[in-house]
């Protein structure tokens, strides 16, 4: 479950995804060449900024609420939720990261 507010007052939502996993045909990398970060599937590549890395490489079936946490143990700044969520979101869109079956 994921809150936002909405005119003073919190609504619930459902999370599409809740513990993303990158799918088996992407994987994450760095290209020293190029000094990018990527997503790489079959049909292209998606170049990552830092932010976008951190998220992508966090994606190994954690909660979101997990990976929110890890991001704000090591970036000390801001409030990341919000982005995280439409972050994944995008990617799931994209067919990118799946939810992780439940353990």
């Amino acid at each position: 479950m994921c809150l936002t507010h909405s005119h003073g007052g919190l609504v619930t939502s459902e999370r599409k995804i809740r513990r993303p996993v990158l799918v088996s045909h992407a994987r994450y990398r760095w290209d020293p060449l190029r000094c990018q970060h990527q997503l790489v599937y079959p049909e292209g590549i998606l170049i990552l900024n830092a932010s976008g890395a951190a998220i992508v490489q966090l994606c190994d079936g954690r909660s979101i609420d997990a990976l929110v946490i890890a991001l704000q143990a090591e970036y000390s700044e801001g409030k990341p939720a919000a982005d995280v969520d439409e972050f994944i979101e995008r990617l799931a869109n994209k067919g990118l990261v799946r939810d992780a079956p439940d353990a």
